[in-house]
């Protein structure tokens, strides 16, 4: 340490092209610039989370108190900024009361490339693709998305 001040490394391996052989950094110049600002964000934010996670989509379905909410990034909006805001409840952009919200949320899945996360197996999208983590089973398990394990959910997301 000097003048008080501690340095940090991170080391990160990273193979931009699956061309054999020696690679031209001019080539490839914007890649490892957008490489080491995401490699620099995710690991100096301290565990990452689903909700982390979730802020990484174009669009996060939330249900939470007989909710539906609905969360879009914004303009401008940080990556950690638009986890903070879906992780506490901040602002959706749009919340609808709803009798059934895991059935809303089901009909808002429908016909999309999603991944579900969910404590129970509740939304089942209909002819929707992709993958889905859920705790204890429901109507989610015959919708038919790839089903996750926890390590499966987890490779997903690194």
């Amino acid at each position: 340490m000097r003048g008080g001040l501690a340095r940090a490394f991170l080391w990160a391996d990273v193979h931009l092209s699956s061309d054999p052989g020696h690679h031209s950094v001019g080539r490839h110049r914007t890649g490892p610039g957008r490489i080491a600002q995401d490699l620099s964000g995710h690991f100096s934010s301290g565990r990452t989370t689903l909700w982390d996670a979730a802020a990484r989509a174009e669009e996060t379905l939330v249900v939470r108190d007989g909710e539906l909410l609905r969360y879009s990034r914004r303009l401008g909006e940080t990556l950690p900024g638009f986890a903070r805001r879906i992780r506490t409840g901040g602002e959706a952009d749009q919340r609808r009361k709803a009798a059934g919200p895991a059935a809303d949320a089901g009909r808002a899945a429908s016909d999309r490339r999603v991944l579900p996360a969910l404590a129970d197996g509740s939304v089942a999208p209909d002819g929707a693709s992709g993958a889905v983590y859920r705790l204890r089973p429901g109507p989610v398990d015959g919708c038919g998305l790839e089903p996750l394990a926890a390590q499966d959910l987890v490779a997903r997301l690194a």
